[in-house]
Order: C-alpha cells, then sequence, then structure tokens
C-alpha cells in the first residue's frame, strides 16, 4: 500500500517529465522496480543533460543495490522505462565499473522511447558481455532525442550486482597449477670392469717316463750241497781223453786223469770249459796219461 502511494505522488509530480528508467529488470520485476538513484524525487528528469558528461549519474549518490543476471552475447533483456514525452532518437544501455569508471555498451537501439504516457519494457540484445568485468556495476541507461535542437540527453543510473553474467563475468582465477617436476631420472649402475683374463696356465712338463725296472730272474740260490757221493763213470764222458765233468748247483767240478781231484773251476790249465746238456765239454791242450776212465769219487756232493 505504501508503495502505491509512493508511485502515486511519484507520478503526480513527474508529468511535466520526459522519461526515465524505472526497473533494471523489467516493469514488472518487483525486486528490481523503483532500484534507480532518484526515483521518486520531484523531477525525474534530473539527469537531463548533465554540464559534465564525464559525471556519471550527474553526481546522484548511490541507491538501493539489486541483484540482477544477465545473459552473454546475442541473448535478450528487458528494462522498464516511463515515458511521458516521446521523442525518437537513439537508445544504449551500458555496465559502468565504479571501481575504474570503464564503460561497455551493452545493447542499442532506435527509437525505444516513443511511447507516449506508457510504461513499458524495452527489450535489447546483449553484446559486448565478454568486456564486462565487474560485479558491483552501474546499470545506465541513455537516450538522445533526435528531433530537438540543441539534442536532449537523459540518463538514468541503477546500481546492481550481476548474480550472472553469461560469458560476461571474468573467470574465477584458477588455482595455480604446479609446475610438473622432472622425472627422477633412474641413476644408472656403475660399471661393472671385466674381470682380468687369467694368465695362460704354462703347462708344468711332464717329467719323462720311468723305465719300468724290468724283472731280473732271480739267480738259482745254490743248493746246499747234499751228503753222499757220486760215482762217475765212462758214459759221463764222450771220449777218453775228455775230463770227467760234472755240474750242480751253479759250479763245474773237473778231473783231468792224472791230475789229482776234480777242482771247481771253469777251466784248468788254460782249458776252455763248454757247458753241453748237463756236462761241460773242455777243449784243451792238456794231454791226458791215462786214456782210461777212471771213477772219481767227490766227498762233496
Amino acid at each position: 500500500m505504501l508503495q502505491l502511494m509512493l508511485l502515486a505522488l511519484h507520478f503526480a509530480n513527474t508529468v511535466s517529465a520526459h522519461g526515465y528508467m524505472v526497473s533494471p529488470g523489467g516493469i514488472n520485476n518487483k525486486a528490481t522496480f523503483g532500484a534507480v538513484r532518484g526515483f521518486g524525487g520531484s523531477n525525474p528528469d534530473i539527469l537531463q543533460n548533465p554540464a559534465n558528461p564525464n559525471n556519471m549519474c550527474k553526481g546522484l549518490p548511490k541507491g538501493r543495490v539489486v541483484p540482477l543476471s544477465l545473459g552473454g552475447n546475442g541473448a535478450s533483456h528487458s528494462v522498464g522505462l516511463s515515458i511521458s514525452a516521446k521523442h525518437p532518437g537513439p537508445c544504449s544501455m551500458e555496465i559502468i565499473d565504479p571501481a575504474t569508471n570503464k564503460i561497455v555498451e551493452i545493447g542499442t537501439g532506435n527509437n525505444c522511447a516513443t511511447q507516449a504516457g506508457n510504461r513499458f519494457d524495452w527489450t535489447f540484445t546483449l553484446k559486448n558481455m565478454e568486456q564486462v568485468t565487474c560485479n558491483d556495476c552501474i546499470m545506465r541507461w541513455v537516450w538522445s532525442s533526435s528531433n530537438l535542437i540543441p539534442t536532449e540527453f537523459y540518463q538514468t543510473c541503477s546500481d546492481i550486482t550481476l548474480t550472472k553474467a553469461g560469458g560476461n563475468s571474468p573467470a574465477p582465477p584458477q588455482p595455480p597449477q604446479p609446475n610438473p617436476q622432472p622425472n627422477p631420472q633412474p641413476q644408472q649402475p656403475a660399471p661393472v670392469p671385466a674381470p682380468k683374463p687369467n694368465p695362460p696356465s704354462v703347462p708344468k712338463p711332464n717329467p719323462p717316463p720311468q723305465p719300468n725296472p724290468q724283472p731280473t730272474t732271480p739267480k738259482p740260490n745254490p743248493q746246499p750241497p747234499t751228503t753222499g757221493s757220486i760215482s762217475h763213470t765212462a758214459a759221463d764222458c764222450k771220449v777218453a781223453n775228455e775230463f770227467l765233468c760234472v755240474q750242480q748247483c751253479g759250479k763245474v767240478l773237473i778231473h783231468c786223469t792224472g791230475a789229482g781231484t776234480g777242482v771247481e773251476t771253469g777251466a784248468l790249465d788254460g782249458e776252455t770249459a763248454v757247458c753241453n746238456n748237463g756236462r761241460i765239454d773242455f777243449k784243451t791242450n792238456c794231454v791226458a796219461k791215462s786214456k782210461d776212465v777212471i771213477s772219481f769219487t767227490d766227498e762233496r756232493f
């Protein structure tokens, strides 16, 4: 009820006004209706023809801040206008960063304020939204009359907080990416020295083969003489002039007739003894004193 009374008072005091923006979010948006600087004053045209165009919003203090969502480039947006005296001429919508005074024109149109005596929405197509970098901003509607001399210039400002800018808000800062650490290179194992070759072994000379000792035929041990006597007869000698001989135990016993007893020797008086089938044959120049063969008994046998 109070809002309606204020609106009635506002329109009663502004019948001579030309026109201004009444809602940055559209004529039927109750949350943003009246959120403009100077709204409800006795002269809404207070922003008309500022002496210094660089004095944005003609120095009016900041008004009620309302949240506003805008789309990206190519999207449509509507604001509510109230026009009491229509004039043809260009219109534009701007976003201003109060921290830097940067102005970005986000919409334009011709003859936007030609519906006199009516409150209506002016719908425009968004552009340059990628250049909008503020969150706490000023939305300013600008209208110029092209049929008046001198040209009249109107502006209305609204304080807004952008909640969605459709690509026009700066991307949130990305956390710094850690610098990729180089992968540690596997350490190469220290080269293992090749084993030193063993010095060539010098073969030891084989000792000359030792001749196997040939078994020697053992000399027959002489048999001890047996006791008794052996009689020698003529059958023991080949001829009468030979000597009676007997070989026993490796000993040669000979007897030369007339020479006495038998002698243990290989020869007698230079005779040569030849063993022949168990007996000794002698060749000698000894002349027997008798051709008789006698019996000889040697007691050593």
